[in-house]
C-alpha cells in the first residue's frame, strides 16, 4: 500500500464529482460490513447455545452427581461396611448392608449409622439410620439429624473371614450423589461405605418383600471359593404381632430338602444349579455348601405348598 495521500482539493474534488450512485454504493458496502459482523454475532450465539444444549442433554436433568467432584477414598480402617449394590439408579431402592472385618479386630457396632453428603469439597451432615435387622421384618429409613428417637440396644460383630448380620435400609428421598454411611463401635473403630446415586446406574435385583415368608442366608457375602451356608426362616408375625414355633413350624411344612440355585443376570433369576440342604445344630436351621460361583448376586429358593420361601446372598 501507497504512504502518499492525495491532496485535500483533490479529495473534495472526487466528492464533489462522484454521483450519487457511487455514494450509494459505498453506502452498501458499509451496510455490507455492519450484516457480515451481525451475522458472525448471532452464528457465534447459536453455536453456544447449541453447545449448552447439549451439554445439559449429556447431563442428565437431577443428576447432581454428574456435576460434582467425586469424593476421595474413605480412610483406610480394620473394618468397612460392605453393601449389596454401591451405585444405584435414583429413586426408592433397598439395600442390604453388612459389616466387614478385614483385620480380626475385635469390635461391637450398634444398628445407628450416620449418613453424610458430598458437596463436592467435604462430607456435610445429611441424616441418620437405624438399620433393620432381617429377622424385624421392616425396611430402615433415612431420617434428619436428631430425629432418631430410640435405638435398640444391640452389638453386632463381625469376624475375620466371617462377615456380620444383614442390615436393611431404603434410600428413598435421597438425590442423586454420593453419601457415606458409617457406623461406629464402642471400640470408636469406623465401618463406613460410599453410596453413589446417578441416573444410567444399573438397579440390583430386589430384595424379598419383608411381609412375605422368607430365609436369612448366613453368611449373606460369601466367598467365591465356595462357602457353607446357613438357613433360617424368616417368617412374618401374626396381625396381632405374635410368632410362636408352632407358627413357624407350620410356615416351613412342605418345603423342599433342596433349595434351587439361582443367578442375577440384570433383568431377570437364572437357574444355575441347586443345593441340598441338611439339619444343622441349631433349632429350624438348616446348612448348606454353596459351590464356587462367579461374583455376582444370588438367592436360595425353596419351594412349598403355600409358595416358594426365598433368601438372598451375594457372592465377592
Amino acid at each position: 500500500m501507497s504512504n502518499s495521500h492525495p491532496s485535500r482539493h483533490a479529495q473534495n474534488a472526487e466528492r464533489r464529482s462522484s454521483p450519487p450512485a457511487v455514494r450509494k454504493r459505498r453506502g452498501d458496502r458499509l451496510a455490507s460490513s455492519r450484516e457480515r459482523v451481525v451475522a458472525a454475532v448471532v452464528a457465534i450465539s447459536v453455536f453456544v447455545g447449541v453447545a449448552a444444549f447439549a451439554w445439559r442433554a449429556l447431563s442428565t436433568p437431577g443428576d447432581e452427581s454428574a456435576m460434582v467432584d467425586a469424593p476421595p477414598a474413605l480412610t483406610s480402617s480394620s473394618y468397612s461396611l460392605w453393601l449389596s449394590s454401591e451405585r444405584i439408579p435414583p429413586g426408592p431402592v433397598e439395600l442390604v448392608a453388612v459389616l466387614i472385618n478385614h483385620e480380626g479386630v475385635d469390635a461391637t457396632f450398634g444398628v445407628h449409622a450416620d449418613v453424610d453428603r458430598w458437596d463436592g469439597s467435604e462430607w456435610v451432615p445429611y441424616g441418620e439410620l437405624v438399620m433393620c435387622m432381617d429377622h424385624w421384618h421392616c425396611t430402615a429409613r433415612i431420617q434428619s439429624p436428631g430425629e432418631v428417637d430410640a435405638v435398640p440396644a444391640l452389638g453386632l460383630t463381625a469376624q475375620l473371614g466371617r462377615p456380620g448380620p444383614v442390615e436393611r435400609f431404603t434410600t428413598d428421598g435421597l438425590e442423586p450423589g454420593w453419601y457415606r454411611i458409617s457406623q461406629g463401635s464402642n471400640e470408636r473403630i469406623v465401618a463406613a461405605t460410599i453410596l453413589e446415586i446417578t441416573e444410567g446406574a444399573s438397579a440390583p435385583a430386589p430384595l424379598v418383600a419383608v411381609d412375605a415368608p422368607a430365609i436369612s442366608v448366613t453368611p449373606a457375602v460369601a466367598s467365591a471359593d465356595g462357602a457353607e451356608v446357613h438357613l433360617y426362616p424368616l417368617i412374618p408375625p401374626g396381625p396381632d404381632g405374635s410368632l410362636s414355633r408352632e407358627d413357624v413350624l407350620a410356615a416351613i411344612r412342605g418345603l423342599t430338602e433342596v433349595a434351587r440355585l439361582e443367578r442375577w443376570e440384570g433383568s431377570s433369576w437364572v437357574v444355575v444349579g441347586e443345593v441340598r440342604l441338611r439339619a444343622a445344630e441349631e433349632d429350624l436351621t438348616y446348612s448348606a455348601d454353596l459351590p464356587v460361583l462367579p461374583v455376582g448376586e444370588y438367592r436360595l429358593v425353596r419351594s412349598g405348598p403355600n409358595g416358594p420361601h426365598i433368601g438372598r446372598f451375594w457372592v465377592t
